[in-house]
């Protein structure tokens, strides 16, 4: 009976030394994930505020492009500045982003050609080239504070589509201008 008594207490002994690991084996699991959890927030902390500190804004770009753009322009002659304004107007409908380019149009030639908006995507898109475009320069000539440029329209797409189009724009200032155009009917 003793040695029954003797047996048992080993096993129990074994079995608590047993249980006593298997504990000790999961507190360890447990602070190892823990600290994994940790560190992994850390890094999502770290990359999150990364990116909040690198975001820029639409409007940031926007003041950037602008900025290098005037940049380019300051070292352009006159006849570069005025193509290169013309060009912008064109990118603008040929985008269809036409709130852009009624944007730059001179208000007088608004008021009495496109009052609003809709009227003037309208005349854009039955009048110009629907896809890509493509402005020849022929002529550019100066009256007053006005640059006339004549342009030749083409498109690679639309192999019969030419037509002869004069724009009249006022610098008021590097990349600050505005535009009219003879309306066609």
């Amino acid at each position: 009976m003793r040695k029954r008594q003797d047996h048992t207490k080993v096993i129990v002994i074994v079995l608590t030394i047993i249980v006593v690991i298997w504990i000790f084996i999961n507190i360890f699991i447990v602070f190892n994930i823990l600290d994994l959890y940790k560190e992994k927030k850390k890094d999502s902390n770290t990359i999150e505020n990364t990116l909040v500190q690198n975001e820029i804004t639409a409007q940031e770009i926007e003041e950037n492009a602008n900025d290098r753009e005037i940049e380019g322009l300051k070292d352009a002659d006159e006849r570069t500045r005025i193509q290169q304004y013309c060009g912008k107007f064109i990118r603008y409908i040929e985008n269809k982003e036409y709130s852009k380019a009624y944007d730059l149009l001179y208000p007088d030639f608004k008021t009495n050609y496109f009052p609003t908006l809709e009227e003037f995507s309208n005349y854009a898109k039955n009048t110009f080239p629907n896809d890509l475009i493509i402005v020849t320069y022929d002529n550019i000539e100066r009256q007053g504070e006005y640059y006339i440029l004549f342009t030749t329209i083409t498109s690679p797409l639309q192999p019969d589509y030419n037509m002869s189009q004069r724009f009249a724009l006022i610098e008021n200032d590097f990349n600050d201008f505005l535009i009219s155009f003879d309306v066609k009917q």
